[in-house]
């Protein structure tokens, strides 16, 4: 079949413009190409409407059934920490250990069935998978520090310095540049799972670190949503440990806000401080958001020098620490308990919460009202059940002062 010829219409066109468009008609392609550009250009709206109706089919079939939810994969002193297809954080300043705690939960994940070594009492479910645990890490340095924390976890294991477990990768981004370190962690994770066929329990340390700027919107939600898709594609857990803002409980910058949101368990690691606010050899764990569970209390734990890493603290040791400071009545301690008390949304008479924390702190009337006050003037970071940041509202009805948590103000 002849191709069409270009219709030109001269008119009292001038030869410049009858140039000019037949050169523009020459430019434009024919049915043809357009139909096979576009075939090849498939509209990227329409692919993805294909998937969310495949998933809602997948969905509807899901709802019509008895759902039977997962076993955890950890446990610590018997409650569930982490589930199988989740995000999980460590979160902390700098210098408090994060490091450590995630090395005592790669070596449960990896530890030999004979092997006695205590760990936090953090142990693996009876009916978890066999995980492959990977550890990618962006600060120490590869001569010394790097080594040394991953013999430590053999070591903790049951493993031989020299021995090289199947179920136990690791890597450094600390030699590639920032700005690629996002696409080239992605191509390892690709290459990982072609290679190995167990599910992958992946430690991010640390997560900010493998972004090319953590305060951009753009760069944090790349890698959020690698884990998303990573999560729900593949038998895949992260554990991400960042660093908080200096002075808050903030984890660092918008990456760190889109990681509270979309963590499953995330635990707070910081020093204790004693009844003059110095820094103690405890260290509390406390579980900022547990979605697959209540909330569970605190565990606390310091630095051995003999075990060459963290153990539990004698509970004389904590009960002697709390002894000593509830008599301030300081308010870092009393948030905890109005986070208990307040964390599910619920509001609570003045009188009532006066009462609780007296009791709780032997403390006079007045010592909690002044605490309260700080805590609400101050406008001091508390957490509800779900994990989000909030602040202590004080609100009259009608004749009557009620306490409850509100939601932060963005920064």
């Amino acid at each position: 079949m002849d191709n069409p010829q270009p219709n030109f219409n001269f008119g009292a066109l001038s030869f410049d413009e009858v140039k000019q468009e037949t050169e523009q008609l020459q430019k434009q392609p024919s049915k043809k190409g357009k139909a096979e550009k576009g075939k090849a250009d498939e509209d990227p709206i329409e692919k993805h409407l294909e998937t969310v109706l495949t998933t809602q089919a997948v969905l509807r079939e899901r709802k019509a059934q008895d759902i039977k939810f997962s076993d955890p994969v950890l446990l610590q002193n018997d409650n569930a920490i982490i589930f199988p297809h989740t995000i999980n954080v460590i979160q902390g300043p700098a210098g408090s250990h994060k490091s450590r705690l995630a090395e005592m939960i790669v070596a449960a994940i990896i530890k030999l069935p004979d092997c006695r070594h205590e760990l936090l009492n953090i142990t693996l479910h009876p009916f978890a998978a066999k995980y492959t645990a990977v550890y990618s890490d962006t600060e120490r340095n590869l001569t010394e520090q790097l080594p040394f924390a991953l013999q430590s976890i053999q070591l903790k294991a049951g493993y031989a310095k020299a021995d090289h477990p199947a179920n136990f990768e690791y890597l450094s981004l600390l030699q590639v540049p920032r700005k690629y370190r996002f696409e080239t962690l992605a191509k390892y994770l690709e290459q990982l799972q072609h290679r190995i066929s167990t599910p992958l329990f992946i430690v991010l340390d640390v997560s900010t670190d493998c972004i090319e700027d953590f305060n951009k919107v753009d760069k944090s939600m790349e890698l959020i949503d690698l884990m998303n898709i990573a999560i729900n594609e593949h038998d895949v857990i992260f554990l991400c440990l960042i660093h908080e803002n200096p002075k808050s409980d903030k984890a660092r910058g918008h990456f760190g806000t889109e990681l509270m949101n979309k963590a499953s368990t995330v635990m707070q690691v910081g020093f204790e401080k004693d009844a003059s606010q110095n820094d103690t050899d405890l260290i509390r764990v406390k579980y900022l958001k547990c979605r697959s569970t209540a909330r569970h209390t605190p565990f606390y734990m310091k630095y051995s020098d003999a075990a060459k890493g963290l153990v539990l603290a004698d509970d004389s040791e904590v009960a002697g620490l709390i002894n000593t400071r509830k008599h301030k009545a300081p308010a870092e301690d009393m948030i905890e308990h109005i986070e208990m008390y307040l964390g599910d949304g619920s509001k609570m008479k003045r009188r009532e919460l006066m009462d609780r924390l007296c009791k709780e702190f032997g403390a006079k009337d007045r010592t909690i009202d002044d605490r309260l006050k700080s805590i609400v003037d101050s406008e001091m970071e508390l957490y509800d059940n779900e994990g989000n940041s909030c602040w202590l509202h004080k609100e009259q009805a009608q004749k009557e002062i009620l306490y409850s948590l509100k939601p932060a103000k963005p920064l």
